[in-house]
């Protein structure tokens, strides 16, 4: 397991893979991104091609002070895809879960909420704060104008820090544009797995 960080800032680090034929005008998490920067808001947005790839970003994404993660590819309750393979969504929490204690992670995949990715994670790594994933299938557009006014509407009402009952309230708000449902997971207090859906 790699170590815990002593310490985490702010910021947002994005990473996305898509089909060879959507690279030139589907990238949702570049959009976010150049957006962000607009405000101010430090961002990393990272594109990849392969697990392989993806397996070496998930180690210097954990070895980084980000304390936001946001994942953008295609997806189904299963697995997750990159440009050129799959994996599975259970193998991907495994592989997340050193790296998310004190983290959040945003997933924008298709039915992402359905998978066991996030109870997975948070049974590995009770540390990690919430995982936030839409419930349903959502398109490009859609995802990019959610995503986009949820981190700048969080980060207008705070710039340093999130906490859930923010969270749940900006995602009932900005989950209206786009008429899509998501799902935020955590653990409670008592130490018990807990998922609202949202929108």
């Amino acid at each position: 397991m790699a170590q815990e960080p002593k310490s985490t800032t702010p910021t947002l680090c994005i990473v996305e893979s898509l089909g060879f034929l959507e690279e030139d005008t589907h990238r949702e998490g570049e959009i976010i991104s150049r957006t962000l920067r607009l405000s101010g808001k430090t961002t990393h947005y990272s594109y990849l091609r392969s697990c392989e790839e993806l397996k070496a970003f998930v180690k210097e994404f954990g070895d980084s002070k980000h304390r936001y993660l946001h994942i953008a590819c295609h997806g189904n309750p299963a697995s997750f895809f990159t440009t050129t393979g799959n994996i599975s969504a259970v193998t991907f929490a495994n592989l997340l879960a050193p790296h998310a204690c004190k983290r959040r992670i945003f997933l924008s995949s298709c039915q992402a909420a359905r998978s066991n990715f996030a109870r997975k994670l948070l049974e590995r790594q009770p540390g990690c704060y919430s995982i936030l994933a839409p419930v349903g299938n959502i398109y490009f557009d859609d995802a990019a104008i959610f995503w986009t006014a949820f981190y700048h509407l969080i980060f207008k009402e705070n710039y340093d820090s999130m906490n859930r009952s923010t969270i749940e309230s900006t995602v009932e708000q900005c989950a209206k544009l786009v008429e899509q449902k998501f799902r935020l997971f955590y653990n409670d207090h008592q130490g018990k797995f807990t998922a609202t859906t949202l929108g």
